[in-house]
């Protein structure tokens, strides 16, 4: 039995439809990344293949893991940033500047100022709270003071020098309290270190002609005393031994000592010798404080 075949009219060329050109769709940047996404947990980065075992993955070149990189101290890393911060500000400044005609022979002094303000600019930003904290501090006490006439010093005697003046010329000094001229004594505003100087200008008395020849046991001392305790308290102290043969000698005691707030120091002398002596107008007594 044959099967019938439909006897329907086929379909004219002419009356095929024109085939329809679909738009291009736009490509959205979500669904490229997370397409990108899904495709990267196949293959080796899978997690099913790598469940249990540590993650490799496929970076670098292939072979064994070369050694640990080699460990940098903070030092030299500081060293590092400021030769790249002097750079940059040597950069920062050649482009600043600006081409100079008919300079001349200033080059090499340009290049010198150059240098110098590259190092402090370098300094400036990388320790400038340091380059601050270097400034000159203030100095809170000092004085310095004449003896304003002679003074006598009868032979086996010890006696504190008193009447001074400030000498009112170019290099003299008098800042903040304590200083009595009348008394010679100087207080402490400030407890900490103070140096101390003294120089005195001495002549023989006039019985030193009667005595004739020094002892070997004749001394001087000149010392700078706490609360007039020479013995007790510590002392600076110069000695010498008198000189026939000279009439006008000099004796000098510097050093640093440790005041607390109103103690007092003062110059005094200890004439261990067979003769008076005369401690010459102008002898000098200075003082200042150093810090805490």
């Amino acid at each position: 039995m044959e099967q019938g075949v439909s006897s329907g009219p086929l379909p004219a060329s002419n009356d095929l439809e024109a085939p329809v050109t679909e738009k291009p769709r736009s490509i959205d940047p979500r669904d490229t990344w997370m397409l990108f996404v899904r495709q990267s947990n196949k293959g080796v980065n899978g997690k099913k293949r790598n469940t249990g075992k540590s993650k490799k993955y496929k970076l670098g070149l292939p072979g064994p893991q070369g050694p640990p990189g080699p460990s940098i101290p903070p030092e030299d890393l500081l060293k590092e940033f400021q030769l790249l911060l002097k750079g940059a500000v040597k950069y920062r400044e050649k482009m600043s500047l600006k081409p100079c005609e008919d300079c001349g022979g200033q080059e090499a002094e340009a290049e010198e100022e150059e240098r110098v303000a590259e190092e402090d600019d370098v300094l400036a930003l990388v320790t400038g709270s340091l380059a601050q904290s270097h400034r000159p501090h203030r100095v809170e006490a000092a004085f310095h003071c004449r003896l304003r006439k002679n003074m006598s010093i009868e032979r086996r005697s010890f006696q504190e020098l008193q009447q001074y003046y400030l000498p009112g010329k170019d290099g003299s000094f008098h800042r903040g309290l304590g200083l009595n001229l009348t008394s010679g004594q100087y207080t402490a505003p400030i407890t900490g270190f103070y140096t101390f100087a003294a120089t005195l200008y001495i002549v023989h008395g006039g019985d030193h002609q009667k005595k004739g020849q020094p002892r070997s046991r004749d001394r001087l001392r000149v010392l700078i005393c706490i609360q007039s305790l020479c013995q007790r308290n510590v002392s600076l102290e110069a000695v010498t031994g008198l000189d026939n043969s000279s009439e006008l000698f000099t004796v000098s005691v510097s050093g640093i000592l440790y005041l607390e707030a109103g103690q007092y120091a003062s110059v005094f002398i200890d004439n261990a010798t067979g003769s008076s002596l005369i401690i010459r107008s102008g002898s000098n007594f200075s003082a200042v404080f150093l810090g805490v």
